[in-house]
């Protein structure tokens, strides 16, 4: 395994890239706390990169497992005039921005669970975790902080999600390699997250499309059939009663066959 190395990623960055600030710690609590914590206005675009973190978090206050040397996480803080309804998007496009970065340096074909889990091979390698910041009262975002967690080289689960936990398992794949590919995806759909060009290429990966799924909503449990992606990477499902609606965010389980 190589370690992590500033240098080594701006180098594989293009050059509109390189005034990137990389920050690299062997062990932090989070690096989206961090990036919360760094965080200027109007400041330059961020990338914080950890061999390890003590307090990783997920979506819904879940924690995300976070070993020391085996995966890779990282948060993108990327400056964006955006409504905080249409934040969202930033998701979709970072799941792309992964699954292409996976795509094009291991054979590996990764997967989409709508919303923000990558999965290889019926397991869940990556979660992805979007954070807003704006000031007070604002209905606009002044930053996006994307936060990425992959398990490339973990193989020992705690109980709890070792069914559904699994890894790249990729021989010698440099994991500065893939966070320079992963940034380059990034930044580029998040210069223009009104283009609809990744939305089309998060629906050939989701693989949710077509499945009997269930949600939850104001603690009740439904039952419904996912359709497809919307514009804004919502999840169109027709219910049991025929109504089509949309999903915005939340968790979904799929009904296994």
């Amino acid at each position: 395994m190589l370690s992590l190395d500033s240098e080594k990623i701006k180098s594989l960055l293009p050059e509109e890239y390189t005034g990137t600030e990389i920050i690299v710690f062997n062990v932090i609590d989070s690096t989206n706390s961090e990036a919360k914590r760094v965080f200027v206005k109007d400041g330059k675009d961020m990338l914080i990169v950890a061999g390890k973190q003590t307090a990783g978090r997920g979506r819904h206050g879940k924690s995300f497992y976070s070993p020391e040397e085996t995966g890779i996480y990282m948060s993108l803080v990327v400056h964006a005039d955006l409504p905080l309804n249409h934040a969202a998007r930033a998701t979709t496009a970072a799941a792309v921005a992964v699954c292409k970065a996976i795509e094009k340096l291991t054979d590996k074909k990764p997967e989409i669970k709508w919303v923000n889990d990558i999965f290889i091979n019926n397991k869940k390698v990556c979660g992805i975790l979007t954070e807003a910041v704006s000031t007070a009262g604002s209905r606009t975002a002044d930053a996006l902080i994307i936060g990425i967690g992959i398990n490339v080289y973990t193989s020992d689960f705690p109980d709890e999600i070792k069914d559904i936990a699994g890894s790249l398992n990729e021989n010698g794949l440099d994991k500065n390699s893939l966070i320079a590919e992963i940034c380059k995806g990034v930044f580029g759909y998040a210069a223009d997250l009104f283009s609809d060009g990744f939305i089309e290429e998060y629906r050939k990966r989701c693989f949710v499309i077509g499945k009997e799924i269930s949600y939850e909503r104001n603690g009740e449990r439904f039952f419904a059939t996912a359709v497809d992606i919307d514009e804004n990477g919502g999840l169109i499902i027709k219910n049991t009663d025929g109504e089509i609606s949309t999903l915005q965010s939340g968790e979904i389980s799929i009904k296994m066959t």
